[in-house]
Formats: structure tokens, sequence, C-alpha cells
């Protein structure tokens, strides 16, 4: 005859819960470390939790025009395991470059950021879009041409017999080249080049930026894109005729976002460059789940995957 022992005011179920539990009820929680994560949009310093981490430095991206190129991204550079100094690490932030409506074009290129200290990182801002020469029948024009930058701007549609323009030039490490225009009617004008891939110059699509999921898991700073991650540094639009905006960058007449190029229009002033961005991460330095109950099978596992808060 089995004999169960039960503690007063509690069915077998209970009983197994304590049992299962060493005697402790509540709900069962994963230990969980989490990674802090600092953003800096503004001018400001870094102090270090931990003594290793990720870095990721983005530039002002360019301006783009009405009837124009496309603006390039701001230069980008992400670095992983990258040192952190125990003293203040300052840092600096790359405004967007204006955008604008008709002529006279004055859109402009995005500015550089910064991470200092004694392992410093730069990062150059976005080329402006290059402009379409106006008035009809003016063959040349100083800015049809994309600006060089971080990521080169896109060249601008011609007009006429205006040869075809050419893309600005991107820093290697930092981001890729502009697109050409071709002549008008039926042309277009080139896309701003991104982070990750340069723009076509057969098409006028622009160039894709750094895709940042995989790197700060979580964080929705940058442009969401359709495949759900989060970019930034992409290459703006070019104007009608003209191929996508890159992954990142700006589309007709928007605005970048976090170094993203600004998207050129036909009918509507072109869009700002995004302004830059500097984001932090250092693994397990963040909040930690302590709370609650585990059982020991949960506990063993944080343990042996260093996962366990002190």
């Amino acid at each position: 005859m089995a004999i169960n022992f039960l503690t007063p005011g509690f069915n077998k179920a209970g009983q197994n819960n304590l049992d299962n539990q060493g005697g402790v009820i509540g709900p069962e929680n994963d230990p969980v470390i989490n990674d802090l994560i600092t953003t800096f949009t503004s001018p400001g310093t870094f102090n270090r939790t931990s003594t290793t981490g990720t870095v990721l430095v983005v530039a002002g991206g360019g301006g783009a025009a009405n009837r124009g190129g496309g603006a390039g991204a701001g230069g980008a550079r992400i670095q992983t395991n990258h040192p952190f100094p125990s003293s203040g690490v300052p840092v600096s932030i790359g405004s967007g470059g204006a955008g604008d409506g008709p002529y006279p074009w004055s859109n402009g290129g995005g500015s550089g950021s910064s991470w200092g200290g004694p392992a410093p990182i730069s990062c150059t801002g976005g080329g402006r879009g290059g402009n379409r020469p106006y008035p009809p029948g003016q063959n040349s024009i100083p800015r049809k041409n994309g600006d060089p930058g971080g990521s080169g701007g896109g060249a601008a549609r011609g007009f006429g017999g205006t040869p075809t323009s050419s893309g600005g030039s991107g820093i290697s490490g930092e981001g890729n080249n502009g697109g050409q225009g071709t002549q008008d009617w039926g042309g277009y004008a080139g896309g701003g080049g991104g982070y990750n891939t340069a723009a076509s110059n057969s098409g006028g699509a622009a160039g894709d930026g750094l895709n940042v999921t995989p790197y700060f898991p979580g964080q929705t700073f940058g442009k969401l894109e359709p495949d759900g991650n989060y970019y930034v540094a992409g290459g703006g639009c070019g104007n009608t005729n003209s191929g996508p905006a890159g992954l990142g960058g700006g589309t007709v007449g928007t605005n970048g976002q976090n170094g993203g190029g600004g998207g050129a229009s036909y009918g509507n002033p072109g869009g700002n460059g995004g302004d830059g961005i500097v984001v932090v991460n250092e693994p397990k330095a963040g909040p930690a789940r302590s709370s609650g109950m585990w059982n020991l099978k949960a506990v063993y596992t944080a343990r042996t995957e260093d996962n366990w808060p002190s």
C-alpha cells in the first residue's frame, strides 16, 4: 500500500511543485544578463563598464536635391572587441547635409562623426547628390556630379546634350561610390552609395547600408526595412526613372535616418541626410534578472554558459 505524505493545505500537484523546486513556490524564470547599450545622438563622453565591446560610428548622410541624384550615406565603421580605456572617451556626432528644392541648388554633404580615446574611430560625412543642369539648354554645370564622401553622392540626370555625369567616390572601409547619371529624355539620375554596396551605374539603384540588428539585437535605431532588420548608412534614391533607395537610405524626397542619404525628387525638394550616431554594446554588462524561481536545470545551464546573475 502506497502512502503519500502531503504538506497540510496542498493537493498532490502542489506537493509535486514543492518537491521539484526545493520547497519554493513561484513562477519559473530564465536567468538573464543583458547587454549594456549606450547610444549617442549628440556629443558626449562614454564611460566604460566593461573593458571591451562593439562600437558603431556613423557620420551624417548627404543631402539630395529636386531633380538631382540621390545623396551618399555617411561613412560608417563598426569594430567588435574594441578596447575601452579606463578614462572617458569623447564622442562627436555629425549632422546630415541639407536637401533643397528647385534651382538655384544649395544641397550639401554631411559632416563627420568620431570616437576618441587611444583607439580612435572617425567617419566622413556623405556626399551630396548631383544637380541637374539648369536652365534648359545649359550643357555643363559644376554641381552635376555627385560629391565624394564616406559614401559618394549620385550624379544628376543630364539635359539635352549634357555629357554623362559621374557619381562621387566613397572611402574604403566607410562606404562606396555613388552612381552615374545619363542624358535626358528617358535617362536617370544616380543613386547614392551605401556602406555595404555601391550604387548601380546602369539603372540608378542606390547602395545598401549596414544591417545593425545582428550587432545590437532588440535595438530600434536606423531604418526598419521589410526584411525586419534595421539599417544605417544607406544610399538615397535618385529622381524620376531612377532605381530604388538602398536599404537604410532615403526614398523619393524623404530624409535619411542615422547616416542615410537623402532621397531626390522630381516635383518636390530633396531630402536631408540623416544625422550620425554612435552606439556601443558592452556584452553582459547590463541589467540582470535575478528575482523569482529557477529549477536546477536552469541554474546549471546558466552557470555553464556564464549567464548567471551575480
